[in-house]
């Protein structure tokens, strides 16, 4: 609570702060008074403040082959991980010392690869471009940066990686197509011990800032392994020594076998059509979540946790 007393506004300055409120509304209605066309007395068609807001901001855009994170889980996060790229820091006056902050918690060697922070106006960082798809508001914390993709390896060479000596959780995505849903996924993975997320290349979404935002800096931790026919990648995994449990409402709710597997994938289907047939047919067994008979089905990411919570090692 601020211990700053209220100060009294002298007579003349309410007189004034009145005056200047009939200034405005007076210039408002002798607005109204222009011709049909909306020109006011100057002969000049007014700037719509949508033009006035767009011409604002035009300007700060991610460089080539990059994209915005902003906020300070999903940046802060980028700052730590040694394999993501920056490629521009931005900050307002009171963000700056935010990103100082970040900077502190780095080792010598990362904070001399970063870009150097550039300052910025608030509302530069409210629309930043690309970043809301309706062009919105973005909640940025005075902080963003611009960043390359992560790399995402080769499903083969993430698994001749894998260390034999302990269990092992992956999850499989079939068609999942809200970055949002990703984003949730990814944080829960990280969560419940969840290593790695196979998606195809096609009908998934990209990397994007909205997504890094949803998984509150689970993108840096959790390996996201894009493959180009989910069947083979299946197979792969198979061959890994994997067991492949699908999820669907027909499935059986005994989930002891899995949750014993030394390597478990889990697979979720898309939002609104579940896992294709092929993808279904692939799976070891399949596999349902109890619920109420009165309940409907569930959010692909919230089901997508409490699988990854009753199957971890």
């Amino acid at each position: 609570m601020s211990t700053k007393k209220a100060t009294m506004r002298p007579k003349n300055d309410k007189k004034n702060a009145n005056r200047a409120v009939k200034g405005v509304n007076a210039a408002h209605h002798h607005h109204k008074k222009g011709d049909k066309n909306g020109k006011g007395a100057s002969g000049k068609a007014p700037e719509r403040r949508a033009d006035k807001d767009k011409r604002r901001v035009e300007g700060l855009r991610a460089p080539n082959n990059s994209y915005f994170l902003w906020g300070h889980h999903a940046l802060g996060a980028a700052l730590a991980n040694q394999n993501r790229r920056i490629k521009a820091l931005y900050a307002t006056m009171d963000g700056r010392d935010k990103l100082v902050a970040l900077f502190s918690k780095l080792p010598q060697e990362r904070i001399a690869a970063l870009p150097d922070i550039k300052l910025v106006e608030r509302h530069q960082l409210d629309h930043l471009q690309g970043a809301a798809p309706d062009g919105g508001k973005i909640v940025h914390q005075g902080i963003a940066s611009a960043v390359a993709p992560l790399d995402s390896p080769h499903l083969d060479d993430f698994l001749d990686a894998l260390d034999d000596s302990k269990p092992h959780r992956l999850m499989v995505l079939d068609q999942v197509s809200d970055p949002r849903n990703v984003g949730a996924i990814l944080r829960s993975a990280r969560a419940f011990g969840t290593s790695a997320i196979v998606m195809q290349d096609r009908h998934a979404p990209e990397e994007t800032g909205g997504l890094a935002r949803t998984a509150v800096g689970a993108l840096e931790e959790v390996t996201l392994i894009r493959v180009v026919n989910l069947a083979r990648a299946l197979e792969a995994l198979k061959e890994s020594h994997f067991h492949i449990a699908g999820l669907d409402m027909d499935g059986t709710t005994d989930t002891k076998r899995a949750a014993q597997a030394e390597r478990l994938a889990l697979v979720m289907g898309s939002e609104g059509k579940g896992m294709r047939r092929l993808t279904a047919e692939a799976c070891d067994e399949v596999l349902a979540i109890a619920m109420a008979d009165s309940s409907e089905s569930l959010n692909v990411s919230v089901a997508a946790a409490i699988m990854m919570h009753s199957t971890q090692a």
